[in-house]
């Protein structure tokens, strides 16, 4: 009836315009990430990125990326707490211990 319709003039409108089935944009639409996993996302980003400053090195920043990406939610949550734990103790830490640490890094 209606949804039959609806369908049918939506297949029309994809052969005449060229356009991928409907179907392949809701999978693709299924397949991006919650508003709640986005959130953590760039919160765990936005320390990355302060703890990378310490240490930029892009190459380890992009993998760290991905690494994020692929991680299920409840690890996700995981890397965030000690990520801002590291994050803290970094702020604490008097500038001889990060300078010690930074040496040994170069050696």
């Amino acid at each position: 009836m209606v949804l039959d319709r609806l369908a049918e003039a939506a297949k029309e409108a994809e052969r005449k315009l060229g356009l991928p089935p409907l179907s392949k944009f809701v999978e693709t639409v299924d397949k991006l990430p919650d508003e709640r996993r986005l959130k953590l996302i760039k919160e765990v980003l936005v320390v990355a990125e302060k703890v990378s400053q310490s240490a930029p090195e892009l190459d380890k920043v992009i993998g760290l990326i991905r690494e994020i990406n692929s991680l299920p939610m409840d690890k996700l949550e995981k890397v965030e707490k000690v990520l801002k734990r590291i994050e803290g103790i970094m702020k604490k830490a008097p500038e001889e211990l990060l300078s010690f640490l930074t040496s040994l890094k170069e050696e």
